[in-house]
């Protein structure tokens, strides 16, 4: 359905659009845009259309057979319908059509305009009243009028922003707002905000460009449907600084092109995103101070998970320059959106509760919630540093010895490839009857055969004799997760086979309620196997944000990991239950010690695996003990 609404939206535009703002508007990556373009020059063959690249300028729609191509288009409106279909989707419309109606709707108007049954609509109003209560609003019923959201306007523009950025297919749109659509000249809007951040020496990355050019076009269309702040919404502002000249230059721009006036409070609201989203230190002293308690929390983080993310001065760099916006925009309600974050949430699990730490510590003072999205963008730059240190960790070893029994020109290329992969070591190979000419002067040793550990004082892992992309990236993760462990000899998928227990493994066919299941094993855990408040952490990790993944896999875990000998407590549910409106099929409840981050990232990288096993429902109904269980764990981990 994405790339049918790709088509539509260059058919509206009737010009060539950049590939990052095609891909901003859709919320996807370029390299995503790509495949869906060449899918679309696939069927634009026999669709009468074509996509093509105009040098300088982006993608262009160019139409051979216009009665074709209107049928297309034809076809995927019907298509559209079917999105209804999706619970969450529907749900979504539902809020977006009542947000956008200022008067009384009736559930009978909003299942013809859905075109799904009555019965249907009701069932999903409680969905619609926990959204509402989620943003500061509230769904009003009246006798033989209908529902109404009532709630400041600011809270009705931060919930419509949501839907409008989180509605992936089809946002269903009322009349009113589809004839401001098509009059709404975003590019030009796009080339007036692009000018005046250059003018100002603002610079802005794509995802808060695109942020900016949504609350723009929702601002200027709730002002042309007189839908504005009232005094009591908003402080009088008083002060002036370097963004007042932005606000007004827009300002100016949008007034002369539409029949619009900003008044002194929405004026003070636009002023406040820009701010917030591009606030920058200007004055030492505050620099100085925002330096030195981001060292001082990084410092707290070490210290309870173990790291040295303070010793990482780009780290520090990259988060003081984050960290002032990100300030600002909590102190003003205006928090970003993030298009990629179930992506970070779910690769990255293993830095999202330092991030989370980080965020709470610097935020300690300031009555403000954080959004999940907010977190997501700061756990990346923990992220990268922990990629940067396992890098660092290749470099460290300097000395090699390397076990290859078939010898000759196998043993050879392996020499070849891991000096490649160790460019500051020396390695050597051995035969296996020279090992005892392997002492203590190497840093590691690598193998391709099964070794006595005890004949050895240095580290082993083992590798095959041809490396091949997947064999290195094993390699890594091998030294990564050795670093961590106290083990001498490592293998990154035995050690986390070795986590999975017959003792801990469970096919649940009566539990309904989430919280009370992890409750009550997380209780157990506590028992010889967990540190006391394991419990209780790990209940108040789910209560601030869920770690229920898609495809139904959740991986809870405490906010800072305590084992005293580490599991994960396997729970396949033969009936699906729901937490938070998401299923949930299978609960890997993760027990390990807190300064093992990059171990948290594998068993991360081993629940994406079954998220994309697009046989997964199959494969979970045919595991009835814990052997099928480990079977599978096994052949998810042989595809690399």
């Amino acid at each position: 359905m994405r790339q049918e609404k790709i088509v539509e939206y260059l058919y509206a535009k009737k010009q060539a659009i950049a590939p990052k703002a095609l891909a901003a508007e859709f919320q996807i990556s370029e390299r995503t845009l790509a495949n869906d373009i060449k899918w679309l020059r696939d069927i634009g063959r026999t669709e009468g259309f074509s996509i093509e690249r105009i040098r300088s300028a982006g993608y262009q729609l160019e139409i051979s057979d216009k009665t074709k191509f209107l049928r297309f288009l034809s076809h995927a409106k019907r298509q559209e319908k079917i999105d209804n279909g999706n619970p969450k989707e529907r749900i979504k419309n539902i809020e977006l059509l009542l947000l956008f109606h200022e008067e009384y709707i009736t559930m009978q108007q909003i299942s013809e305009w859905l075109e799904v049954s009555l019965s249907t609509v009701k069932a999903d109003i409680k969905q619609v009243e926990l959204f509402c209560k989620d943003y500061g609003l509230t769904l009003f019923s009246k006798a033989h009028y209908g529902l109404k959201i009532v709630g400041t306007e600011e809270k009705k523009r931060q919930a419509i922003l949501y839907l409008i950025r989180n509605i992936i297919h089809t946002p269903v749109l009322t009349e009113r707002y589809k004839a401001f659509h098509f009059v709404f000249d975003e590019e030009a809007l796009r080339s007036c905000l692009s000018e005046k951040l250059q003018q100002q020496q603002l610079k802005a990355s794509d995802i808060v460009f695109e942020n900016i050019i949504q609350h723009i076009r929702l601002l200027v269309f709730r002002i042309t449907q007189n839908n504005t702040l009232t005094n009591d919404e908003r402080t009088v502002r008083t002060a002036t600084d370097k963004y007042d000249l932005l606000t007004e230059d827009l300002v100016s721009y949008l007034e002369t092109a539409y029949p619009i006036t900003f008044s002194t409070m929405e004026k003070n609201y636009l002023h406040e995103q820009l701010r917030g989203k591009f606030s920058v230190l200007d004055d030492r002293t505050s620099n100085q101070q925002l330096k030195q308690a981001i060292e001082k929390t990084l410092e707290l983080v070490d210290l309870r998970y173990h790291t040295q993310f303070r010793t990482d001065q780009e780290l520090g760099n990259a988060l003081l320059m984050h960290v002032a916006p990100l300030l600002q925009r909590l102190y003003t309600g205006h928090q970003l959106d993030n298009p990629i974050i179930d992506d970070i949430y779910t690769q990255y699990a293993n830095v999202f509760n330092v991030a989370m730490v980080f965020i709470s510590e610097l935020n300690k003072d300031l009555d403000a919630d954080i959004s999940k999205d907010e977190i997501g963008y700061v756990a990346i730059y923990f992220a990268a540093s922990l990629e940067k240190q396992a890098n660092q960790l290749i470099d460290d070893y300097k000395k090699i010895a390397v076990i290859c029994s078939t010898g000759g020109g196998a043993s050879y290329l392996l020499k070849v490839n891991l000096e490649r992969l160790f460019s500051n070591a020396e390695v050597t190979t051995f035969a296996l009857n020279e090992v005892d000419q392997i002492d203590k002067s190497f840093d590691l040793l690598i193998s391709t055969v099964p070794l006595d550990q005890e004949q050895f004082a240095i580290p082993i892992i083992y590798t095959k004799t041809i490396l091949n992309r997947a064999e290195i990236n094993k390699i890594e993760k091998d030294l990564s997760l050795l670093r961590e462990s106290e083990n001498k000899v490592f293998d990154v998928h035995q050690f986390i086979l070795s986590l999975f227990d017959p003792q801990w493994f469970q096919i649940d066919t009566e539990s309904e309620d989430y919280l009370q299941l992890l409750e009550s094993e997380a209780a157990r855990l506590e028992d010889g196997w967990a540190e006391q408040g394991f419990k209780h952490s790990v209940l108040e990790r789910e209560k601030m944000i869920d770690t229920i993944y898609q495809n139904g896999i959740a991986g809870p875990h405490p906010m800072e990991q305590a084992a005293i000998r580490e599991v994960i407590d396997v729970i396949l549910l033969r009936k699906s239950i729901w937490y938070s409106k998401k299923e949930i099929k299978v609960i890997f409840l993760i027990n390990i010690k807190k300064d093992h981050l990059n171990l948290h990232k594998e068993i991360s990288r081993l629940m994406i695996k079954m998220m994309e096993d697009q046989a997964l429902d199959n494969q979970l109904a045919k595991i009835t003990n814990f052997q099928d269980f480990k079977s599978y764990i096994q052949s998810l981990m042989k595809e690399g």
